[in-house]
């Protein structure tokens, strides 16, 4: 066997994570090669908030929420039927699709010398048995015209978000399984407009909880989870669950009345292991895990993206340091366990018991400690800033 390409690093999937991981690999002079499935960036079942924690994680990549069209997120709304409370956040987010934040970090990848190869799909990869005293690792790629090559890489990086490479799924088991996750964008009335400005919003209802906020484009992203058997109880379509949630949340009518649908259909997710951290196991013998492959924190805590972005640059700096994955593994494990933890345990209560958030009224000063509770661990900032 020949194989055509040779790199230093493969990386397999062109999110946050595995295009920042690329980036900063590159530019420190390795050779890299990226794969990502799709030809063009697309939109992705994601809430889509990036918190204070990503900014710096882009910055370092000449990368400008702001210049991109990002909207800003000073507060949060928790909403049932009507709005329960709302606390301005300690520090301003901010909100972008993420088909025009994975271009810019794809187009990044591109400039810091990261051979980007899109619309290939990795059908086989595995350390090769003639090479393993090496740790190489060979992979079979085809794009949709069917193109089929062979390419070996000292070591490989598994960034592909919350889909599974062939081979090499996650343990399907996490503290809250059952969940499905739904997508749409809405343009909204130019009042309803106006009043989601400015805010990120939780609306919870009877099965599940669901994020709005605006994006670029004057469009608003509604960003939908709810119980697997809720949503096959309501005939598993969209209208149905939407109808649902509305005539739970009288506040959540208000906003969509006299929307439009920006999207033909919804954009779905099912399987999301919610808690999960990646652990060690004899299937992952020198396999790098970052972002949703390392660790799945539940969408209402916004900071998937920083996950993402913290896991892809400590990785970096780890590998380039020459420790192992074993050792990244572990220290993701150790940074990130307290806060999945308890962040999916308020996330099975939201679900459990919904009427659970109106203890909000009482105390609405408890948003901004869940949220800063959430939050990264300050190492991460600390080591983004160095």
């Amino acid at each position: 066997m020949n194989p055509l390409l040779c790199h230093d690093v493969l990386v397999v999937g062109g999110g946050p994570a595995g295009a920042a991981l690329a980036c900063h690999v590159a530019m420190a002079g390795r050779s890299v090669v990226l794969l990502e499935r799709n030809r063009e960036a697309r939109h992705k079942v994601c809430g889509e908030f990036l918190s204070p924690e990503t900014l710096p994680f882009l910055a370092e990549m000449g990368i400008e929420p702001a210049s991109l069209g990002a909207q800003r997120i000073h507060a949060c709304r928790i909403a049932a039927r009507s709005i329960l409370a709302e606390v301005e956040l300690p520090e301003a987010g901010w909100a972008l699709t993420r088909q025009v934040l994975d271009e810019a970090l794809l187009v990044r990848a591109k400039k810091a010398g990261v051979n980007v190869l899109r619309g290939f799909t990795v059908e086989q990869l595995e350390q090769s048995s003639a090479w393993e005293g090496n740790g190489e690792w060979l992979a079979r790629i085809t794009n949709a015209d069917y193109v089929s090559m062979w390419m070996r890489s000292r070591d490989a990086f598994l960034a592909t978000g919350k889909h599974d490479l062939r081979g090499w799924a996650r343990s399907p088991e996490g503290a809250q399984n059952g969940l499905v996750a739904l997508k749409m964008y809405f343009a909204l009335s130019p009042k309803e407009q106006t009043n989601l400005a400015g805010y990120v919003e939780l609306i919870t209802y009877p099965g599940g909880y669901a994020g709005l906020q605006l994006v670029e484009g004057g469009l608003a992203n509604l960003c939908v989870l709810v119980l697997r058997n809720r949503l096959q109880k309501l005939g598993g379509s969209w209208e149905s669950l939407l109808n649902y949630m509305q005539d739970h949340s009288l506040h959540l009518a208000n906003r969509l009345s006299g929307a439009k649908q920006a999207l033909a259909r919804p954009l779905a997710l099912s399987s999301i292991p919610y808690g999960f951290q990646a652990g060690l196991t004899w299937k992952d013998p020198a396999l790098w895990r970052l972002g949703d492959q390392a660790a799945v924190i539940p969408s209402f805590c916004g900071d998937g993206m920083a996950i993402a972005l913290d896991t892809a640059r400590r990785a970096a700096a780890m590998y380039l340091d020459g420790a192992t994955h074993a050792e990244f593994q572990q220290e993701m494990k150790r940074r990130f366990a307290w806060r999945i933890r308890l962040a999916t345990q308020l996330s099975r209560a939201i679900v459990a018991a919904p009427w659970l958030v109106h203890a909000v009224r009482l105390w609405p000063p408890v948003l901004r400690e869940i949220f800063t509770a959430t939050r990264l661990p300050g190492a991460a900032m600390e080591g983004a800033n160095s």
